[in-house]
């Protein structure tokens, strides 16, 4: 702290003499004029001569004015050392680390200079900062004279709040350091005082954040108010701007805010049917989503069947192991001899049962064909023998599907020249309902055609075989014929005598081409024939959309116009729904599978009249589809 001195300079009476301790006087008044620092030094000389030198002088000087002139020296005298104590408690306050003080006359006289320069340049540098400040403050002020009057006094509650704060720390600060070096505080009240003051500025934090919450939601408000009476003003002038007017003028001007306001309203229509579109595109793609998620939980569910099978054969291997080793460690406990003629016995019993296995496989081989006979005559007699079925499905123009529960659904089956969508995800029995279907027109002696673009014929014949049995014999009478643009493009080598191969499954001009004579060929011989597609997702995946929908558009209308009833598999999940509605729209129809917690459902939609749209109850076995409980719109 800065000590800030005004001494009294007295004025002695005119009749003293002048010339009375002449140097003393002197250095008092360069002292007191801050010409030098002499003061220390005359006032710490020897208290003996100051008061047997001083007061003779001033008697013999003064005469009858004597008594008056010591009584001021003395309380001079007084002042001076009361002085003397305050300046050496101040520079004891201000340097409390210096225990020994130096009080000689030189030391003081230095310290008091250090004093005063700290005072001049403390007093120089607050000068500078205030007006610094007093240039900020106007700079501040007309920033402020621009803001609404609200916010102008949030403003000012503002800086009054951060004022206060900052006066309250600075005098807390002080009265720690006044506690800590005049008072003797210890350092536990210290540390009392400062978690009180540390508490009450909390408060006073919680307190402020309170009110500026308050502030900024009435400041929102006033905004809102603010705009609201923007929009009032501006349809008052809007008002007395067309009070001005003429009427033709105000006419005009009506007419052409009308016609902003129709615009604006077509946008807003606009955007909101954009709105609409969009959703609708969230909701599709959401869709689309929920199916790959189900086709990655099959693909999840084949992945852990396919991981229990392989632990299953790990310890299947792992048992034949310890067998092995059993038999390893049995047989090194056996001489040389006893093992060469076990050796000769197993040699002669292998050569014996080889040759039992070659009798009874010559055995087997004729009994094979004799089945094979008997099933041949059996399968051309079943046929002859539905003839009257065959006949009843043309009295009626529908053919069965191989599920008389489906038959029932859809009122005695599918219509003829019909081009029916078969939609659903893997692995859920959409080609079961399709090898029935192909397995029912067997039977009666009804041909099959099927394009395959993602199977071999001997895939396909391996999946029939679970079906109908004695496929093959089918085959081997003419009934079942294979349009094939998979094997080759497989590097696939074999030659089936019931296929055609295609080279490439984007080579649609071939497959149109082939499934054209082979059903101008049954259509020699026969009435009608059944195709099966497999699948429309291998072609699309190999083209596009439109090229798929330019090759398949014509080739079901062929299939129309011949009479067929062709299914045609495609997988969901892989197409969006653009893509299943152009499909859609050159079939008759679509039985649309779902999975729905683990359990499966179909759906009819278009072929014909049905019992029920809704979505049905099925389970999967080896042959064929179990349909549930059906009845008008209701599922059991």
């Amino acid at each position: 702290m800065a000590l800030a001195l005004e001494p009294v300079r007295p004025d002695p009476p005119a009749h003293v003499d002048q010339n009375f301790d002449t140097d003393k006087v002197d250095d008092l008044r360069r002292w007191l004029t801050g010409e030098e620092d002499s003061l220390l030094t005359w006032l710490n000389e020897d208290d003996g001569r100051g008061d047997t030198d001083v007061m003779p002088h001033v008697d013999q000087g003064l005469g009858e004015e004597t008594g008056d002139l010591r009584e001021r020296v003395e309380r001079y005298e007084r002042e001076l050392t009361e002085l003397r104590s305050a300046l050496m408690e101040e520079l004891r306050r201000n340097a409390p680390e210096d225990a020994a003080l130096d009080e000689s006359p030189r030391a003081l006289t230095s310290k008091l200079r250090e004093v005063l320069e700290q005072n001049v340049t403390l007093r120089s540098e607050v000068d500078r900062l205030m007006r610094v400040n007093q240039g900020l403050r106007k700079e501040f002020d007309a920033a402020m004279s621009s803001l609404p009057r609200d916010q102008m006094a949030l403003i000012k509650k503002q800086i009054e709040l951060a004022e206060k704060e900052a006066s309250l720390q600075d005098r807390s600060r002080e009265q720690s350091l006044l506690d800590t070096n005049g008072n003797g505080v210890g350092a536990s009240s210290v540390s009392e005082l400062e978690e009180r003051f540390q508490a009450e500025l909390r408060q006073k934090e919680l307190e402020f954040r309170e009110k500026e919450k308050d502030y900024k939601a009435k400041v929102e408000y006033l905004a809102e108010e603010l705009k609201r009476k923007s929009l009032e003003e501006h349809q008052k002038e809007d008002e007395l701007k067309f009070a001005k007017m003429s009427p033709n003028d105000a006419s005009k001007e009506m007419d052409q805010k009308l016609r902003d306001v129709q615009l604006k309203e077509k946008r807003l229509a606009l955007m909101e049917e954009e709105i609409a579109k969009l959703k609708i595109d969230v909701r599709e793609r959401d869709d689309e989503l929920r199916k790959i998620k189900e086709v990655v939980g099959y693909k999840e569910q084949e992945l852990l069947r396919r991981e229990e099978d392989l632990d299953y054969r790990d310890k299947l291997l792992s048992s034949e192991r310890r067998k092995l080793d059993e038999a390893r460690r049995e047989t090194t406990n056996v001489d040389e001899v006893t093992l060469k003629k076990r050796l000769e016995e197993l040699k002669s019993e292998v050569q014996r049962k080889e040759e039992d296995l070659i009798t009874k496989e010559k055995y087997l081989n004729a009994k094979t064909e004799e089945l094979r006979l008997r099933e041949q005559g059996v399968i051309e007699n079943e046929i002859q023998r539905r003839e009257e079925e065959r006949a009843i499905e043309f009295n009626v123009a529908k053919v069965k599907t191989g599920s008389s529960r489906l038959d029932d659904l859809l009122l005695g089956g599918i219509p003829f020249g019909s081009n029916i969508l078969i939609h659903g995800p893997p692995f859920i029995g959409k080609e079961l309902m399709i090898d029935q279907f192909v397995a029912e027109g067997l039977k009666k002696g009804v041909p099959c055609i099927w394009v395959i673009t993602d199977k071999t014929p001997k895939d396909i014949r391996d999946e029939m075989k679970n079906v109908l049995s004695g496929y093959e014999e089918y085959e081997r009478l003419g009934l079942v014929k294979y349009i094939d643009s998979y094997s080759r493009s497989m590097g696939e080598a074999v030659d089936d005598p019931y296929a055609i191969y295609i080279d490439e499954p984007t080579d649609h001009d071939r497959v149109m081409e082939a499934t054209d004579r082979v059903a101008k060929e049954f259509k020699e011989k026969h009435k009608y024939y059944r195709l099966a597609f497999r699948s429309v997702s291998t072609v699309i995946a190999y083209s596009d959309p439109n090229t798929a929908f330019r090759f398949l558009n014509p080739f079901s209308g062929r299939r129309k116009r011949d009479g067929a009833v062709s299914m045609y598999v495609i997988e969901k999940g892989m197409h969006g729904e653009q893509e299943i509605q152009m499909l859609g729209s050159i079939m008759d129809g679509m039985v649309d599978f779902k999975l729905d917690q683990l359990k499966t459902y179909f759906s009819v939609q278009g072929i014909c009249d049905v019992q029920s749209r809704s979505y049905i109850r099925y389970t999967v076995g080896k042959h064929g589809l179990s349909i549930g409980s059906f009845s008008l719109d209701h599922i059991r």
